[in-house]
Formats: structure tokens, sequence, C-alpha cells
């Protein structure tokens, strides 16, 4: 069913498309041969997956997610949705879209969020994603664990807060499982209290010496138990130095001498590694763990760029053979780290060994990256080799694609860690158009001006022709200059602006057609409207932006079967882009209620306006237009569906926001003065006679296209009396004598 006949709807998911490193967080460890069988921690974790929220923290080297990854392998366990944590995803959108694409892949289908669900939530309120999530969840009919591994790279207030609000809301079905190397900062207190939290600590995940033995016998080193006892003290039970310790005493003439000897230190597990595991490989072998070191992950065909050799995957073989602390991430064993002690150590020795070394593999590696679109990484990698120019570049090239994929997170981020770089123009349009974007005006004014005098710099890495262009199409679209300026900027970025096929033409044609829009230039409005909306190249914010003005236009206009395909164009884009947790998804809904009260479908219409009026309400940091369009069409609609109070009270907001801007503002404010004759009428209809309802202005409304009563019945799911009697009810109270009279005298009193 199209958008304009159904209840509106948060979109499934948000997902991010998965690349290939973004695939792997999505899996789990695969069972290996090496892992001992540790029936206590199984039998532990079985009954601790039961409740709500299980804890496994410990230091670096306990074995956390291998443990995790083993019971859940198990029969007695649930199952399970996986998500390997890292820095990216103090980003939101990032962090929950792998959470959704994960709990997808274990079989919980992200269904379509009612409304109500989510009116009302204050400003707070974490992104519509995560309120999908947990609808998802509580649908469930059978139990599932939802694993968050290396949570300690989560260091976001804000993405806490969110975790926060998932666990008070998870469902009696659903578990989860935090893997962290510290204590997260969430409220544990309460769930203790409650016994709702189990938790595994190091002490829980240290070996005993049973285990040790397995561990140690499997590489065919007999110790008497004695000595076996000593190994564990000396470590207490460190499964790391465990693990180091049985890879060593395989070549041991004495290995009780050598246990001995042993500290189960970080010092001295560092030292082991550097003296005892690098040294004893060929110096051929020994440069390529050292040089791959500096990748968090790594394939084949990466490492092959890296090091300008061909016979990576042999040597990623060899050393899987080998039980060289290379974790697989991936079912196809194409996806490879290093285990984290082991690349701590590794880096620190190459550091030590060849310093000068370290920035060109950076910058191979970012160079790689790159080339595969893995911008992410690649930025991270400019960073390292001491790039801050490339990577500036790479972000100045790439931040509107992820803005408008929902992660302007990332984007800043990004910024605040280049700073002002060698203030290079492009840096200062990037930066300008993210504070826009964030409400900051004073932000952007101040990169503005930096670039006084450089109108010709040109072209930018994101695509625009010059500063002059970035700078019209910023002061167009952001609007925070008023009408008149938005109509210079605009028709200048138009002037510049021609290439049909890119962003920056979309971006220029919507701000025209908004500027002519708010002159009341209708006619030529719509022209431009339409090219930013139908060129592939606009992004999905932009084009959001386009259709719903159209809609509004075309609303005007009294046309109201184009203004209904242009609100159902722009749930389509909404949907599709997965914008539906952004601030600009409530121009989308704003058309779509509009184009529902002009059809006289007046419960759709307002359970859409407040589902747009919640949407904005969880970012209230925007530019000046966006509010003010929603603000007025909201009271236009409340008005015109009899919700008096709440149409004041918009009014009221929508007034204080349009006093700050003077010149220009003739039709916007006719447009204000048309709600409020609206509201001012339906208050004197409740004051001199008996209202219409809502059901009877629906059908009048609906009287005024070719439908027959019988056929507005079957629009309405009413049956044909009730109808016919809400068409006599109306009759009565307007004073009219036939459908005709009807629809003249509800448009008179400007009830339609």
């Amino acid at each position: 069913m199209s958008a304009y006949g159904s209840e509106p709807s948060i979109p499934r998911a948000a997902l991010l498309p998965m690349d290939h490193l973004s695939d792997v967080k999505l899996h789990p460890p695969s069972r290996r041969a090496s892992w001992v069988d540790r029936p206590r921690l199984m039998e532990a974790m079985a009954h601790a997956v039961r409740r709500p929220v299980t804890l496994v923290a410990a230091p670096a080297g306990y074995g956390k997610t291998t443990v995790v990854a083993q019971a859940l392998q198990s029969e007695k366990c649930p199952d399970s949705a996986w998500v390997s944590l890292d820095a990216g995803d103090n980003d939101p959108v990032r962090l929950w879209s792998h959470v959704a694409a994960a709990l997808e892949r274990a079989g919980c289908a992200l269904p379509l969020v009612e409304p109500s669900r989510v009116f009302g939530r204050p400003v707070q309120a974490p992104p519509t994603l995560l309120m999908t999530i947990m609808a998802a969840l509580a649908a469930m009919p059978d139990d599932l664990v939802l694993v968050l591994d290396d949570f300690h790279f989560v260091q976001s207030a804000a993405r806490h807060e969110e975790v926060e609000l998932l666990v008070q809301s998870l469902p009696v079905k659903a578990h989860l499982v935090i893997i962290t190397r510290s204590d997260p900062g969430l409220r544990l207190g309460r769930l203790r209290v409650s016994h709702d939290l189990a938790e595994l600590r190091a002490e829980d995940l240290a070996f005993t010496p049973e285990e040790a033995h397995e561990m140690v016998g499997r590489t065919g080193v007999t110790l008497s138990d004695d000595t076996l006892a000593e190994l564990v003290e000396r470590t207490e039970g460190w499964p790391a130095a465990l693990y180091l310790a049985a890879l060593s005493l395989a070549d041991r003439p004495d290995p009780d001498d050598f246990v001995h000897r042993f500290s189960g230190s970080n010092r001295f597990i560092g030292d082991y590694l550097t003296e005892e595991v690098l040294s004893r490989h060929p110096q051929r072998l020994r440069d390529f763990i050292l040089d791959v070191s500096v990748l968090d992950r790594f394939s084949a065909p990466l490492c092959d760029h890296l090091l300008g050799r061909t016979d990576s995957a042999t040597i990623l073989n060899a050393l899987e053979r080998a039980n060289l602390f290379l974790v697989p991430l991936d079912g196809d064993r194409t996806w490879f780290r290093f285990h984290q002690l082991f690349a701590a150590v590794a880096r620190s020795e190459l550091e030590l060994s060849r310093p000068q070394r370290i920035e060109e593999l950076h910058g191979r590696a970012a160079e790689w990256f790159s080339v595969h679109g893995l911008v992410p990484e690649a930025i991270t990698h400019w960073l390292a080799a001491g790039r801050a120019p490339d990577a500036a570049e790479l972000v100045q090239a790439n931040w509107l694609r992820f803005v408008d994929a929902g992660r302007a997170a990332t984007v800043q981020g990004w910024l605040d860690v280049l700073g002002p770089g060698d203030g290079a123009p492009p840096a200062h349009v990037t930066a300008a158009w993210m504070a826009g974007l964030a409400g900051d005006e004073q932000g952007m004014s101040r990169h503005l001006r930096a670039l006084d005098g450089l109108d010709d710099y040109g072209p930018l890495p994101d695509g625009s022709r010059s500063v002059e262009s970035a700078t019209a199409q910023m002061r167009a679209i952001l609007g925070f200059g008023g009408p008149v300026d938005m109509m210079v900027a605009a028709r200048r970025a138009a002037q510049l602006e021609t290439d049909g096929r890119s962003a920056q033409f979309g971006i220029a044609q919507a701000g025209l057609g908004h500027a002519l829009y708010l002159q009341d230039e209708l006619d030529q409005a719509v022209p431009h409207l339409r090219a930013a909306s139908r060129t592939d190249g606009a992004p999905g914010m932009i084009r959001i932006l386009a259709l719903s003005l159209e809609c509004f236009v075309e609303s005007e206009r009294g046309n109201a079967p184009q203004a209904r395909e242009c609100a159902e164009l722009a749930m389509d884009v909404l949907d599709g882009r997965g914008l539906g947790a952004t601030p600009q998804a409530s121009w989308a809904y704003v058309a779509l209620a509009q184009a529902q009260a002009d059809a006289g479908k007046s419960d759709d219409a307002m359970r859409t306006l407040e589902l747009g009026l919640a949407t904005r309400r969880l970012d209230n940091a925007q530019a000046a237009w966006g509010p003010i369009h929603h603000l007025m069409l909201s009271a236009r609609i409340a008005a015109r569906l009899g919700h008096a109070p709440l149409a004041r009270d918009l009014l009221a907001d929508l007034t204080q926001r349009m006093n700050r801007f003077t010149d220009g503002m003739t039709a916007m404010r006719a447009r204000a003065d048309a709600v409020r004759k609206l509201v001012n009428d339906l208050d004197a209809r409740e004051v001199l006679g008996e209202p219409l309802t809502e059901r009877e202005l629906d059908i009048v409304r609906m009287m005024q296209g070719p439908l027959s009563l019988h056929e507005i019945s079957v629009e309405l799911y009413l049956s044909a009396n009730t109808v016919k009697s809400h068409a006599r009810a109306a009759y009565r109270k307007l004073g009219a004598h036939s459908r005709a009279d009807a629809v003249r005298l509800a448009r008179r009193q400007s009830l339609i």
C-alpha cells in the first residue's frame, strides 16, 4: 500500500551498506581446534545468558570473546546476533546499523513501528533506528542473545545512554551480552540488585590447573602436577600467558626449569614475544609480521599492496597453520587480525627496529583503502602516516556522501581530529557546511569569512565548481540570511552548477525552487524543484526537501493528486535511503500529512503529523527553514482538522522563528495569517454553532472530487449508510441543500 493511504512508518532499518570490513564485524569467531573445552564456563554462560544482561569484563588476553563464542555455539544457549565494535561505532548510525544488520542475520525481522511508540519522546531520545530495534526484539517469538564485543571502544556518553535505554527496554526474550576490557559507563547497580545482571570477571575466566593441563598436553609436553600447578600460580591463570608458555615448552629440553623461571607479567610477555617468538622465525616472516602489525585488520590483497609482494596469501596460511596468533574474522578466512597482545608487541618492535618505515606503511595502507572505497580506514591511516592534507582531502571529497547516509557524527569527528589544518579553502568549505547543518550559524560565518576573496578557487574535492559556488549553495539551502539573500545566492549557484548529474546541481536547483516558493512564485518554483528531485546525483536529503516543497506548492495551487504523488515520492526516498532518523525526515512526514488531510483522511493525517513532530524533536539543531515550514504546515493541518489548541501552540513557535527575518517575508506572513484565520474561525464556530465532526469534514473534503458517496465509503472503510448519515448531518450544520452547496459553504468558512 502506498504511504498516502496507510499509516506512516519508520523505515525498516537505516542500514549502512556493508563493506568488506563491516561485514566481518557481524561474525563471531569460528570454532578452532586449539580451543580448550571449559565445561564450567560453558555452564556458567548458559545460565548467564538467560538473564537480561551479561557483562564479561576482563583485561586483554583472558579469552573473553572465545568463551562467549564457545558458549553460544552450545545447544543450551539461545540463538545469537554478534557485533564486534571498534572506535568508529561511536557514530550512532554506524553502531545501530550494525546492530540492526546483526539482528536481521539472526532472524529478527525489523518490523514497522507504530507511530504512537515515538509520540512525545523528549529531545534526548535516541535515533528512530534504536526504537525500531527495540520493537523488533519485543516481537521475537524465541529467545535471542545480542552480543556487543569490544564495548570498551565505545566511549561516547550519548551511545552509553542509548545502550542504557536498550537495557531498560529489553523484552523478556531478549538478552544482551557486553564483552569489554573495562566496566562500561552504564548504570548496572539496579540490575545487580534485581538479579538481572550476570557477571564474568578475570577470576572466572582464569584457567584452572585442569584446563591448563589440557592446553599444555596438546603441545606434546608432559609436566608434573607440581610444575603445572606452579605454572598456573605464576601466571595467575592468565590464558594469554599460559598459551605463550605452552608454545615455548615444546622446544625446551628442560620444561620444568623454564616454568621455574617463567613470569606471567605483562612485561615478561612482551619480552617473551619479542625474544622468543618473533626472533625464532626467519627474517622474511618476521619482517612480514612487523610490517603488517600496523593494520588492525588485513587481507592478502591488502598485505600484497602494503609490502609490494604477491605471496601474502601463502604467508597468512602458514601463520594460521603455525598457530601464530592469527585470528580469522570471517568464515571464508579472507580477513584476519593478530591477537591483540601479539599485535601490540609487534608494533612496539617495529617502532624500535624500523621507526622510519611506519609512516610509509600507513601511507600505503591508506592508498589501498582509498582505492577500495573504504574511506574511514583510509583516513585513519593517512593521519597515522602524518599526511593530514591527504586525510583532509578525502574528508572533503566524501563529507556529503556520509552526511547523506546519516553519518554526520563521523564527519564531525574527522574534522575535530584534523582541526583547522593548513587553512586551505576546501577545509573551510567543509567545516562551514557541517557547522551550518548543525545549526551553528556563528561557526559557519567564521569559516565563510576565511574564504573572502577566494571566490575563483576550485574545483573543490566535493564536486563544487568553486568556492563561490559552494558559498552560494550554503546561503541558499541553509537560509540564515533570510529570503532575499537566499534568492540572490540560489540564482548564482544555479548559474554556476549546470552539470545535471552532480549533487551540486541538485542542491542549487532545490535552493532556487525554495527561494521562489518563499516569494509565492509557485509556477516558477516547480521546474527547479523537479530538477532537484529527479536528478540521480541529488543527495537523498535534497530530494526529500525538493519533493516536500513541490507537495506544498501543488497543494497551494489546488492540485491534490500531484501533491499526493510528491509526498509519496518523498516517503519512498526516506525509506529507501534509510533517513528516517534524521531531522530532515520531518519534511516528508508533514508533506504526507498534508496530502492525507487534502484527501479527507484525518486520522492518518494526525498520526503522520505527530510522527513528524516527534522526529523533528530528535534534533532541534537545524537550519532555520526546516522547522519554519514544518510548524507552518503542521499548524495548518491541525487547524483544518479541528485541533485548535495544538495549532495555537505551533503558531506561537512559528511566529518566534519567523520574527528573526524582516525582508522578503510577505508571502510567508500571509501564509501564517491564513492559518491564524483558520484557528480563529474554528474558535468562532465553536462559539456560534454546532461544528462539523472530523468525520463529517472528511466526507465534505472528499466531496470536492469526483467520487460518489459509495466510493467515498470504500475509501474511508465505512458503510454506505454511515457515509450518507454523515453527509446529511454536514448539510444540516452548513445549511446546504446539495453536494455542491455543501462544498461551497465549507470553503467559504475555511473548513476545507
